[in-house]
């Protein structure tokens, strides 16, 4: 596969947190499809025409509505820069404020995005002008790493009072996340991971189903497609390589698969992104 096609990866260079205004990067934005190793938070507070795109699906650019992005996740965006910033942040900087709250907020199964209430607005904006602040001075990792999880914990109140009570159920749900990620590529079974959370199957659909009104099987197969995707859109792997690597018997059996799952088949797809990037469909940061 000609390289020209992989989604680059883009790293933090030379440091650890990052957060900037959109407008810093221009009146006009434009940058083709790529993934991170890092952490990211988008907050618009201004609405335009426009949609980026999270894991190839598209997403309203509008304000008052903030996406959280983990590493891996593949990102683009083509359009006027709205007003509003972007964090970003190592997975070790991240490792040592993480809570199981924020599991829920980076999980790739949610990615509507949160909507930021007035009233909460002004809290993280102080937040935000710390981190600022901090950043552009003597950028102690200490201290935006308080600021930034004050940040979180705020956002994830706000989600957890919208939808998704982090009651012991949802502790469980953080849990199936974390296991899901670990082990999708293999295990295809509730038994498997009710078991890990000390539960029946029955007893997890019915957690799943009034946290997310899903069952398991929706979410593996859609973390299954989701995987498929990426390692489809980077263009370094034949269809017989990811169909092995994703635990599917045959390469025929892994086409019909994501075909019922998307609608088009792996090479429709890959040609699909391939068209979007020679377009200039691109990125935020």
């Amino acid at each position: 596969m000609n390289p020209k096609h992989d989604i680059p990866l883009t790293r933090l260079e030379n440091t650890f947190f990052e957060i900037a205004e959109f407008n810093e990067l221009g009146a006009y934005i434009v940058r083709e499809h790529h993934r991170h190793d890092f952490f990211e938070i988008l907050w618009a507070t201004s609405s335009n025409e426009c949609v980026h795109y999270i894991d190839f699906e598209p997403h309203p650019v509008e304000g008052g509505l903030m996406y959280l992005m983990a590493p891996g996740e593949v990102h683009a965006y083509s359009g006027p820069s709205p007003s509003g910033c972007y964090i970003a942040f190592s997975t070790d900087f991240f490792s040592g404020i993480m809570e199981p709250e924020f599991t829920i907020l980076f999980n790739p199964f949610t990615k509507c995005g949160i909507r930021i209430p007035d009233d909460t607005v002004p809290a993280l904006q102080q937040l935000v002008g710390l981190m600022f602040l901090e950043s552009r001075g003597k950028k102690d990792f200490r201290i935006l790493q308080a600021c930034l999880k004050s940040f979180l914990l705020h956002v994830a109140r706000l989600h957890q009072e919208e939808n998704f009570s982090f009651d012991k159920n949802g502790k469980r749900m953080s849990l199936l996340f974390e296991l899901i990620e670990k082990h999708f590529r293999k295990e295809r079974h509730a038994e498997f991971y009710a078991s890990s959370l000390g539960i029946t199957p029955k007893r997890l659909n019915e957690i799943l189903h009034e946290k997310l009104d899903v069952t398991l099987t929706r979410i593996l197969h859609s973390r299954l497609i989701l995987e498929a995707k990426r390692e489809i859109a980077y263009g370094r792997k034949s269809f017989k390589e990811i169909s092995f690597d994703l635990g599917f018997s045959d390469q025929s059996y892994f086409s019909r698969f994501f075909k019922a799952q998307t609608g088009h088949m792996p090479a429709d797809f890959r040609k699909h992104i391939v068209s979007l990037s020679s377009t200039g469909c691109g990125l935020l940061p």
